[in-house]
């Protein structure tokens, strides 16, 4: 087999990278609504990782619709629970699993999110396989969970830290990057420790102006 051919091969064995699936789903939306059971079925069984990647990315931006952050982040929540818990498959209630979402909306802000998930995913490698077995994974499973729900909760600008880093911890669990995994962590922790720094000083300045 000539080199360029078994290049060619190998290339061609490569899984779809996330971001573009996503671009793939998109280019065939026919329909008004989508339904997130309709997009966990076009993404296939990909596992848990690249939907919490999926659903947290558009909350790492400012949401421009209010409280919009709330409807991308509640799934994440959901999607934590099974991660920590170590379901293998993905149940969602048929209440979540019937919401729908606009067409036009993923077709306006899903090439942004490819955009994003395409710079991520150029980072990753298998690493630190230890951060991603089923045992650690449910650990991290637990501290998604929090982050989700900070994720999802309608204070402003708070969802953008504790997001980022569910969408890198997602692509981390993906590609079984534990590095990356553990960064996404990181990066989360980080944004809910100034979330509760930032609660902290209001209520000090709100007790000390009431007293």
């Amino acid at each position: 087999m000539h080199p360029d051919s078994r290049e060619d091969f190998r290339l061609k064995e490569r899984p779809a990278r996330t971001s573009q699936v996503l671009r793939d789903f998109i280019e065939t939306l026919d329909a008004e609504r989508v339904s997130f059971e309709d997009i966990i079925a076009a993404l296939g069984d990909r596992g848990l990782g690249v939907l919490i990647a999926l659903f947290a990315v558009p909350n790492i931006l400012p949401s421009t619709v209010p409280f919009g952050n709330v409807a991308t982040g509640v799934p994440v929540v959901f999607l934590a629970v099974h991660l920590m818990l170590g379901w293998p498959r993905l149940v969602l209630p048929r209440v979540l699993a019937e919401m729908t979402i606009k067409a036009s909306i993923l077709r306006t802000f899903a090439p942004r999110v490819a955009n994003v998930l395409a710079r991520i995913e150029r980072l990753l490698q298998p690493r630190l396989l230890a951060v991603s077995n089923p045992v650690a994974e449910r650990s991290v499973g637990g501290i998604c969970l929090l982050l989700s729900l900070i994720s999802a909760s309608p204070i402003p600008f708070a969802h953008m830290l504790p997001a980022l880093g569910l969408t890198i911890v997602g692509l981390g669990l993906i590609e079984h990057d534990g590095l990356a995994i553990i960064t996404g962590l990181a990066i989360g922790v980080i944004g809910a420790l100034l979330l509760a720094l930032v609660l902290f000083g209001l209520a000090a300045g709100l007790s000390h102006v009431l007293l």
